[in-house]
């Protein structure tokens, strides 16, 4: 028989039952929405959110299983990852205004304590001959010599895959040396913010991606730019030039660069009323390959289709018949050193061989300063590795170290710069030195120590509220300064007249 103290028992715990389970859901909420307070536990989402990540390193770096070690490539299961359609239309997308260039040395109205704290930092060189190589074809180049193109391949991570600092640079240098084309895109968008400025690019939804940061190429074939793109039926990618302002205005060919392989599938590029050309893609072996396709000198649009069977594409590069300068920007988000060691060497070294650069930067730090355990042994050996890969893979074309961009951090209230970024800095112009390649310092450049804050509280505001990411003002500042060193080192080298600007490339 249940007595009256019991019967109260049980309405209190029916009465309490509510309570406890609102209070459990409660607790279950805030531990499920944890992960998504902080980048650094993404890999404890239990789901992503419908948007992404805004593009900040933070949320493009390195995964939990990466953030151990920065000398050791993480492993990744092969795959590929479907893209949605995509568009990015230079009068869109662009950082940078379609007009033509300012005199040298001009900046925007910035406020005077950031002018003040500009650096005209120059190209490091102890060995005097680590830019020869780019010296000698550039100095060609400058000559007006038939044939003498000067092709800049820029590394970097997230903003150079927005075509940040590198669209500006690429503006710059071709202004003064003259404009040999736009160079290389990729097929379609594997990221979110991927784009180009002065250039026009689409894609549909046919196109399947393998990356160095995953999902992972089973055979480590990456291409060019670290991305490789399949279709098995209807893949479909557009690219043309800019159709107003300065820039990006002509091209005189089409250079798709894909894999022939075993079982390859058919490919058709077609110039916007123009030619048309149809070939396979099929071969005893893989092999890196190159189809043109030409076109008037002038504004055009290619496209490139799968027509049937599997293919296997990495981008596509539009080049001018003339002398000048192509500046390709192939930046990847979330971008480390470390990733290339996933990259198939000999691989590598054809694509280079096609490609044939005259210089190629490298500008990583960003993602290792994130990292949760940085060992400065272990990245000084990953940075010698991959410089003395590059001289390997492209045996014709100098190396360009340039540091991270200073990164702020909040402490006391203050913006101070992470200290793991001076450690970057020091290691890199170190590594520089010792294994054969130039370092500029962009840190410095920006100002040192302290830049971040300075740049974040000046207007119009030159860096983001992340404390990372230079805003497109910014983005043009730093532009203009690699140019100008990049310009000076030749000038002193050569012993060239001063650099003078064209209104059009």
């Amino acid at each position: 028989m249940q007595t009256s103290s019991d019967s109260e028992r049980d309405a209190h715990r029916v009465h309490e039952a509510p309570r406890h389970t609102l209070r459990a859901l409660l607790v279950m909420t805030v531990v499920l929405a944890v992960p998504y307070a902080t980048p650094r536990l993404r890999a404890l989402r239990v789901v992503e959110l419908p948007h992404g990540e805004p593009p900040g390193e933070e949320a493009l770096g390195a995964s939990e299983g990466e953030r151990v070690s920065a000398s050791a490539a993480p492993t990744s299961p092969p795959g590929e990852q479907a893209l949605p359609a995509s568009e990015n239309m230079a009068t869109v997308n662009n950082a940078l205004p379609p007009e033509s260039l300012e005199p040298r040395g001009a900046l925007p109205p910035i406020t005077r304590e950031v002018r003040a704290s500009l650096r005209s930092v120059a190209i490091e060189d102890p060995s005097g001959h680590a830019l020869d190589k780019f010296f000698e074809r550039l100095a060609r180049t400058d000559r007006k010599e038939q044939g003498a193109v000067t092709r800049v391949l820029h590394y970097g991570d997230s903003i150079i895959a927005s075509d940040y600092v590198s669209g500006t640079a690429r503006r710059r240098l071709q202004a003064r040396f003259g404009d040999a084309g736009h160079g290389f895109i990729l097929i379609a968008n594997p990221w979110q913010w991927y784009f180009h400025n002065d250039v026009a690019h689409t894609s549909n939804s046919e196109w399947k991606a393998s990356r160095l940061r995953g999902p992972a190429a089973a055979d480590g074939m990456y291409g060019l730019g670290g991305v490789s793109f399949t279709s098995y039926a209807g893949g479909v990618a557009w690219f043309g030039t800019a159709t107003h302002g300065d820039f990006g205005r002509r091209v005189s060919r089409f250079d798709l660069y894909y894999l022939e392989q075993p079982g390859g599938g058919t490919l058709e590029m077609s110039v916007r009323g123009g030619a048309q050309e149809r070939f396979s893609t099929r071969g005893d072996t893989k092999v890196a390959r190159v189809h043109s396709i030409r076109t008037e000198d002038g504004e055009a649009g290619m496209t490139v289709r799968a027509t049937g069977g599997p293919v296997r594409l990495f981008g596509v590069a539009l080049e001018r018949d003339r002398p000048g300068v192509v500046y390709d920007a192939l930046g990847s988000h979330g971008a480390l050193a470390m990733l290339w060691q996933r990259q198939n060497r000999e691989h590598w070294k054809e694509e280079m061989a096609l490609r044939d650069p005259a210089l190629v930067i490298v500008e990583y730090g960003t993602n290792e300063s994130d990292l949760w355990r940085l060992d400065r042994t272990e990245y000084e050996h990953t940075l010698s590795d991959l410089i003395d890969e590059l001289h390997e893979v492209a045996p014709r074309a100098s190396v360009l170290v340039i540091s991270p961009l200073d990164r702020g951090e909040v402490r006391a209230g203050k913006i101070v710069t992470k200290p793991v970024i001076v450690d970057l800095v020091t290691i890199q112009r170190r590594v520089a030195a010792a294994r054969g390649a130039a370092f500029w310092s962009a840190f410095d450049a920006m100002g040192g120590q302290g830049a971040m804050a300075r740049w974040v509280r000046a207007r119009p505001q030159l860096a983001g509220e992340d404390l990372t990411h230079p805003t497109p003002v910014g983005a043009e500042v730093l532009g203009d300064m690699l140019s100008d060193a990049i310009i000076d080192g030749f000038v002193h080298n050569s012993r060239a007249e001063a650099p003078t600007y064209s209104e059009t490339p």
